[in-house]
């Protein structure tokens, strides 16, 4: 049958729309299910069929497709398609493709039916060997933080979008942007025709389709003739160089001098484990500093992958802090360097990467985030590229501290005699670099799992299923802290008296003033200093990460919620309050305004600015927490609490340390009460002075659930007055809004999730940092999982 052109695929689609149904053979790989995805929102019915039925299958399913599990003619009959889809990996002798060419039913590429789709609207084009699916997942992430959503085409799953393929009809006439990842592995690159294209690198890869580097740069250069407007290409890429540089209409990114986009390399200021901050940057074009930009992206990879984002973004008229304030909050496409585990102990990450330079720049990119030891476990991909790429794969590990190779994964290829594993263990070993073979995914994540120590980052890489290894692996770490594992459960049962609340899986957005986060694996509410020594004991011979909740305020718990056990006193034990003559002996459970109401009911003065605080004694101690001019540790004659290990103490306020908003002693002991001095005055006098304080906080701070002031104040500006300078107030992102009455205040409109509120954060930090060069930190205690 003849290949369809673009245009008679568009005249086809026309002729059937709405409502005919296009098949799609390979439905569960991500490029097609994004097709689908794209079909469904364009009004077709969507048929098809995979091997396994998998999340993109029932993403599909739940949107309406008829998607089954295996291949049959017969399937593909009754649907009466008047298109059939199929992918590179399918075969020509699929029963399905046997039966649309006996049925005369015309058939395209997944590519070819994208690339006719693309022509709709504006499009965007997204290639290179490495980073393409981050770059492409960055850009329709911009676009939509931007108000400027169009259509999109990612060749992953993207958390931060709704699905990793959308199609937007444009408003009002206008045209929107279509940003698709253009893959260039089938030789279909060229059947593209964009507006604008970015072209990340070019590299020896694909060799089992193309001859050799040469006529992989034939085809970047016919895909960049089939471009209409701008071409940005990495000027640190030889390769590309030598193909674009004379071409009329480019635009260069990267770290080169000569860059139009160049990166500050001595700018960099990378990011810690641990922390929540960003890496940062700066960009300068046309001679002058464009901006200083964050990115939640490791390595200096996603660095020059991120600059060529903003570059097109700048092209298109967008300013540079609107562009900053845009990518700052994304946090990459799934199997991209994701996150799969973290507490106290391990970080591990599953990572797509499975090319020499793709695996060099990872590895190097977790080395400067501060990774101590690294483990890497790897897959190597297709026979061919172990086989072309081999002396590169033998040297692209230094950075690995421990390193196991497991078989090839061979995607549908044959097998080469002679070319496994084994041989590929053996070139890296005699390149100097320590490698252990091991022959199947089970035994690799057991080997891996006995050879972790606290501390360390664990890597798997590869394109193929050894993603199945780093995800049971991460599962049996939740399982070795998420309660209840039974056997621990009632162990940790019968270390406690019956008085204490111990419950699994407890939900923390309605144990915090902001109303957002998720559960915690366990929570434990002890009734006395012996079961609270008791549970910390208890978690600390486990290895289960603990910490400590007041009353939920100046706190923001992330959605993925608190991998291990949260621990809080607020059992009645720990909230009493006795008045001695003018002193306050007060649990570290008890409120901080019931601290207040007692003080004014004996006639105390000196405590007003406590009431208006929502949090408890313990809280207010170890956020040293202030009000009204004052704050804690100014009325505290003397403090008692407990190590993490049990033992207990107590010592006068003025031994202690603090500073503002905190008080080091209690990072790693908890209190567990203090002794409030107070002065003796009239109520009538007190109840004033309440009732000013009270005045003030209701004129100036808003009644809907908040966490506190987010910032603190920096040095020159409160970081309220500041955010309204900016023209904040009134900022959204989902149900999260910057207060109208207190610019520090971001409340919840009652729908808000925690990824909306840092979201939001972000946004308010980047405009503070391009438009004032201010860098806001948070009061509020960020913890938890995305």
């Amino acid at each position: 049958m003849t290949p369809l052109d673009p245009d008679e695929i568009n005249a086809l689609l026309a002729r059937h729309a709405p409502g005919g149904t296009v098949y799609l053979i390979g439905a569960g790989g991500c490029g097609m299910s994004g097709l689908g995805h794209l079909l469904l929102d364009l009004g077709f019915g969507v048929a098809g069929s995979d091997l396994v039925l998998n999340s993109e299958v029932r993403q599909l399913q739940s949107r309406g497709a008829s998607i089954q599990q295996g291949h049959s003619s017969a399937a593909l009959q009754a649907k009466r398609p008047f298109l059939v889809v199929y992918s590179s990996a399918i075969p020509l002798d699929n029963p399905e493709i046997q039966a649309a060419h006996e049925s005369a039913i015309p058939m395209v590429r997944r590519a070819w039916l994208l690339a006719s789709l693309l022509r709709r609207q504006r499009g965007i084009c997204v290639a290179g060997m490495h980073g393409k699916t981050t770059t492409t997942a960055l850009l329709a992430f911009a676009f939509d933080q931007l108000a400027a959503a169009g259509s999109y085409a990612v060749g992953a799953g993207v958390p931060q979008l709704e699905r990793h393929a959308r199609f937007r009809p444009g408003a009002d006439g206008v045209s929107p942007f279509f940003v698709i990842e253009a893959d260039e592995s089938d030789g279909t690159l060229r059947s593209f025709n964009p507006e604008h294209a970015i072209i990340l690198n070019v590299d020896e890869e694909h060799l089992d389709f193309f001859a050799n580097l040469e006529a992989i740069c034939r085809e970047f250069h016919q895909f960049a003739e089939k471009t209409t407007g701008k071409v940005f290409f990495c000027a640190d890429d030889p390769h590309l160089a030598e193909l674009f540089a004379r071409r009329a209409g480019v635009m260069t990114f990267g770290f080169h001098d000569l860059a139009m986009y160049r990166i500050d390399r001595a700018s960099i200021v990378h990011a810690r484990f641990g922390s929540d901050a960003a890496t940062e940057f700066d960009l300068w074009h046309a001679g002058k500093k464009l901006g200083r930009f964050s990115l939640r992206l490791m390595g200096e990879k996603n660095i020059s992958n991120a600059s060529a984002v903003i570059a097109l973004l700048h092209q298109l008229g967008f300013s540079s802090t609107a562009i900053a304030a845009a990518i700052a909050p994304f946090r990459g496409a799934s199997r991209r360097l994701q996150e799969l585990f973290a507490d106290g102990r391990f970080r591990v990450f599953d990572d797509y990467g499975h090319h020499p330079r793709e695996i060099e720049a990872t590895l190097r990119a977790l080395k400067e985030q501060g990774a101590r030891r690294l483990l890497v476990a790897f897959q190597p991909h297709r026979y061919s590229r172990t086989l072309h790429l081999l002396d590169e794969f033998s040297a692209c590990f230094p950075e690995a501290d421990r390193l196991w190779v497991t078989e090839i994964y061979a995607a549908s290829e044959p097998e080469i005699p002679g070319i496994n594993a084994t041989m590929l263990v053996t070139a890296i070993r005699n390149a100097g670099q320590p490698a252990e073979y091991v022959g199947s995914l089970d035994d690799l994540g057991h080997q891996v799992r006995e050879a972790m120590r606290p501390g360390d980052v664990v890597l798997f890489l590869g394109a193929g299923s050894i993603t199945e290894a780093a995800h049971k692996l991460a599962e049996d770490l939740h399982q070795d802290i998420v309660m209840p594992k039974a056997e621990i459960f009632q162990e940790l049962l019968r270390q406690l008296s019956p008085a204490t609340v111990v419950r699994p899986d407890e939900p923390l957005a309605r144990r915090t003033t902001l109303r957002v986060g998720g559960k915690a694996d366990l929570y434990i509410e002890p009734a006395s200093e012996a079961d609270l020594a008791a549970a910390l004991c208890f978690c600390t011979d486990h290895q289960i990460p603990f910490l400590f909740l007041g009353r939920g305020s100046n706190l923001l718990i992330r959605d993925g919620g608190i991998r291990g056990a949260v621990i809080s006193l607020q059992h009645p034990n720990f909230s009493k309050i006795e008045i001695v003559e003018d002193r306050l002996h007060c649990g570290a459970g008890a409120k901080l305004k019931a601290v207040s109401v007692e003080a004014r009911r004996h006639g105390l003065a000196g405590l007003e600015f406590l009431e208006g605080i929502p949090g408890s004694v313990g809280g207010g101690l170890r956020m040293n927490a202030g009000a009204m001019g004052s704050w804690t540790f100014e009325v505290v004659e003397t403090l008692r609490f407990m190590s993490h290990t049990g033992e207990v103490a107590e010592r006068r306020a003025s031994e202690i340390t603090v500073e503002y908003r905190g008080c080091p002693l209690l990072k790693n002991h908890v209190a567990l009460g203090a002794v409030f001095k107070g002065e003796r005055t009239p109520r009538e006098r007190i109840e004033e002075r309440l009732r000013l304080f009270n005045q003030k906080r209701w004129n100036s701070q808003p009644a809907a659930p908040s966490a506190g002031c987010i910032f603190k104040n920096p040095k020159t500006i409160p970081a309220g007055k500041l955010i309204d300078e900016l023209g904040l107030k009134g900022t959204r992102v989902g149900g999260a809004v910057v207060s109208e009455v207190h610019g520090n205040f971001i409340v919840n409109d009652g729908n808000a999730t925690a990824q909306d509120v840092l979201n939001l954060i972000e946004i308010i930090r980047e405009r503070a940092r391009t438009a004032r060069g201010l860098n806001l930190e948070t009061e509020v205690e960020i913890l938890g999982e995305n």
